[in-house]
């Protein structure tokens, strides 16, 4: 009620002192309640001694002395405001890398006289408009501080098809959250390993640690080194009631290996992934991953197939769905979280290697890369063993950090890295499959006289841009692959992974229950709709990655580059290629079954490539094709494929 007769009264009378008018309210209505403040109280005895004496200029309000913002410096910052105006925005900003601040320097303006730092830091504009300190800025200059940002993200045309297929795998997880393990994996970024005596920090500064007080952490300042360790991080979720709640949840699992002698592959993860399953309490039949784009789970790529086929057979699982991000979107996957943690847990280290016996020092001194040491170590074979022992303390030490890591007070674990006979028996498991299989067998030519694999391949297994699929199909009599574990009333509802199909007014992608027990095709991939543009558009990326000439490259992702030299920029005479199908058959004579083509000219290299882009209809499937007839100096031409 006081302040409210405050408010009152002072609306009537004008604008008055707060002080005067609490006296006022006090005396008529006899309220001599504490005041608020210690503040007030100081005020309050004040005025009381004024009203004592009767002298009204005892308390002197000196704010009325307060004019407007001083104009002096005006002409400084107009002339200031123009140089700005040319220099900030041709981009001469940089950033001191080698500080612990996030100071960001004008180069041109790095030495300018001003009465105080502070002070011209207020003349430019907030960094964020949000806080509280935005108030003391003044903005007389239209430019502002500010950290580098890594949150650019490159665009891709598949990406909400990707995004529609994980929130499928999501669902279809929580559908079988009883049977199934669902699983997100990735490599961190390389750790640089120091030479003895010479350690290097394990990873990019960016936070403060705790040092004796007597102590200076400091490592060597280089950004090259010999060795390295790669951290393999493999999160089990638990998989939630709700698609809507959090997925960021489970056992975090990581594993350090040597890229030298231990470089990453899909058979080396799978393994890595089979030992953690394998020791699992609950011995699901159905596994669900979900990895980046990476070429060791590009999930389209025969190696890759293999791995997981052999993971399938060993573990005798019902079901297996891989699903992997497009390309520049491995944010997507949940574990790239987990490099944060990681990131944190390293700040405070410096990394070497022990020392090796004098000879073997004496080798690494004129190796120069990862190829040298490896080459070495085949003249010298205990090489190998002796570099493994040297990083050996460096893993312990990384390994006993890792520990004290935890996500969600769930700690993280730590496994091994995968011995070679450990990968040799996951791979004898494919021999169950087909016993000609070897591990040189890791393309599709090298498979095509493989009829039991290819077989089992075709009975069992779903091939997609974006995912691989192993399904048992259920039958007890079936001679291809064996009885399902599950019982029969789960296995009722087990249908083939759906592939994304657009709503009908093509702004979104329908839902997981409207597609699962649907045949789908990937005919609405946007990259399959519109390679064909895209070629046109771009015919030096598309060139170089998606093209075959003759069977001869070892994988879809092998650059066509140095076949493109060989064969016809070397002047090579070839007077033609044969290009065959899925079906041994030459596409040179499938003009019967070509329903729509297109003639396009282009030039490439000095070359004119006419391109015709066929259509063939083959078991009711339209897949594209694309042959190129390339013409060189009207002398000799080859034929090649464009691979979807």
């Amino acid at each position: 009620m006081k302040k409210e007769l405050i408010d009152n009264f002072e609306l009537h009378v004008g604008k008055c002192e707060k002080s005067r008018l609490r006296h006022i309210i006090s005396d008529l209505l006899g309220d001599f309640s504490a005041p608020e403040n210690s503040a007030s109280r100081n005020v309050d005895e004040r005025v009381d001694l004024m009203v004592e004496l009767g002298d009204p200029e005892f308390i002197s309000d000196l704010r009325h002395l307060n004019g407007g913002l001083t104009n002096k410096f005006d002409t400084f910052w107009s002339y200031a405001q123009k140089y700005f105006e040319s220099t900030v925005n041709e981009n001469v900003l940089a950033v001191d890398e080698r500080r612990h601040d996030t100071i960001q320097h004008l180069v041109q303006a790095i030495s300018i006289q001003i009465p105080s730092e502070q002070w011209l830091r207020f003349q430019f504009w907030p960094r964020n408009p949000t806080y509280l300190s935005s108030l003391k800025y003044t903005g007389k200059l239209d430019a502002k501080f500010m950290v580098q940002s890594r949150q650019l993200r490159s665009n891709h045309i598949d990406n909400h098809y990707a995004s529609a297929l994980f929130r499928y795998l999501k669902e279809l997880a929580i559908m079988f959250k009883d049977y199934s393990w669902l699983v997100f994996m990735d490599d961190k970024h390389r750790c640089k390993i120091g030479e003895p005596g010479y350690p290097v920090a394990a990873v990019e500064r960016g936070k403060q640690v705790i040092v004796s007080y007597n102590k200076s952490f400091v490592v060597a300042d280089h950004d090259f080194t010999k060795c390295g360790i790669i951290p393999s991080v493999i999160m089990f979720c638990d998989i939630p009631e709700s698609i809507e709640d959090s997925f960021y949840q489970g056992k975090v699992y990581v594993g350090l290996k040597d890229p030298i002698f231990q470089p990453s592959s899909p058979i080396r993860h799978n393994s890595e992934l089979y030992n953690l399953l394998v020791n699992d309490e609950q011995q699901n039949p159905f596994l669900f991953i979900y990895t980046d784009g990476g070429p060791d789970h590009r999930v389209n790529y025969l190696r890759v197939q293999l791995s997981l086929i052999a993971l399938f057979v060993t573990l005798d699982l019902d079901l297996l769905v891989a699903v992997r991000t497009p390309p520049g979107h491995s944010w997507k996957n949940p574990v790239e979280r987990i490099m944060s943690i990681l990131n944190l847990g390293l700040q405070c280290i410096g990394l070497m290697r022990a020392e090796m016996n004098e000879g073997y020092e004496e080798i690494m001194k004129y190796c120069n890369s990862m190829e040298d040491i490896r080459n070495k170590a085949e003249e010298e074979l205990q090489l190998k063993e002796q570099l493994l022992n040297s990083l050996h303390p460096t893993i312990e030490l990384m390994e006993n950090l890792i520990r004290r890591l935890e996500l969600k007070e769930e700690p993280f674990g730590i496994f091994k890295a995968a011995s070679d006979e450990e990968i040799t028996t996951l791979w004898n498991s494919l021999l169950l499959i087909d016993n000609s299989l070897t591990m040189e067998d890791n393309s599709k030519k090298s498979i095509q006289n493989k009829s039991e694999f290819l077989e089992f391949y075709n009975h069992c297994c779903k091939s997609r841009h974006y995912f691989f699929e192993i399904k048992k199909c259920g039958l007890l009599d079936c001679h291809i692959c064996k009885p399902v574990r599950c019982d029969s009333e789960t296995w009722l509802k087990v249908h083939s992974f759906p592939d994304p199909i657009p709503t009908t007014d093509g702004k979104k992608y329908k839902s997981f229950e409207e597609l699962y027990d649907q045949e789908t095709t990937e005919e609405y991939r946007p990259s399959l709709t519109s390679d064909f543009e895209i070629f046109l558009k771009n015919s030096h990326d598309i060139f170089i990655e998606k093209l075959l000439i003759n069977n001869t490259m070892q994988e879809y992702s092998d650059s066509i580059t140095p076949y493109i030299k060989k064969y016809i920029m070397k002047e090579k005479r070839i007077k033609y290629l044969a290009i065959i199908d899925s079906k041994d058959r030459e596409l040179f004579y499938l003009k019967d079954e070509v329903k729509e083509f297109k003639l396009h000219v282009l030039e490439f290299k000095g070359m004119m490539i006419y391109l015709l882009a066929k259509f063939t209809n083959s078991q009711g499937n339209w897949i594209k094709y694309l042959t190129i007839i390339v013409i060189y100096e009207h002398s000799y031409f080859c034929i090649v494929k464009l691979f979807k």
